[in-house]
């Protein structure tokens, strides 16, 4: 399998795969080009030895809509035909089937909503249950969160 490298590749090199299943809405590459504008390009785009796109399609449609020349990419050659057309349709499933931590979804809710209001407005604070709710929950121990694996 070997290391991984990233490498930056023009978007008009990569090919995307014609039969992949998973479709990406207008508003959905929109929100994503919204985050890779907040964040930065943090999730490369798999392609393999032919620069054919391996899991990144909407990622590549952001990239275009925000009219970037280039895009990180990451090499996968160790797979097999049968291999990839199965990752891609897998790499998709997959992360539709993870669940939430409601209880720590709300913490972190919470906690970006009170960084927020400071960020506007000294004078605006976070009401003092929540306060206590986020302090509360801040203090639980990794362990007694864990992961809820589906």
């Amino acid at each position: 399998m070997g290391n991984l490298s990233i490498i930056y590749r023009k978007i008009s090199d990569l090919k995307p795969y014609s039969r992949n299943a998973r479709t990406h809405s207008r508003k959905q590459v929109r929100q994503i080009g919204a985050a890779i504008q907040e964040f930065g390009f943090t999730n490369p785009v798999l392609i393999d030895e032919n620069d054919q796109i391996i899991a990144g399609h909407g990622r590549v449609q952001a990239a275009k809509l925000l009219e970037l020349a280039e895009v990180p990419t990451v090499q996968i050659v160790h797979l097999s035909g049968t291999q990839k057309r199965a990752y891609i349709l897998a790499d998709n499933r997959l992360a539709e089937k993870a669940g939430w931590d409601h209880e720590i979804l709300a913490v972190e809710l919470q906690g970006l909503l009170a960084d927020v209001l400071r960020l506007f407005s000294p004078a605006l604070r976070p009401r003092t249950g929540a306060r206590r709710c986020y302090s509360r929950c801040q203090r639980q121990d990794h362990a007694e969160r864990s992961v809820r694996v589906q």
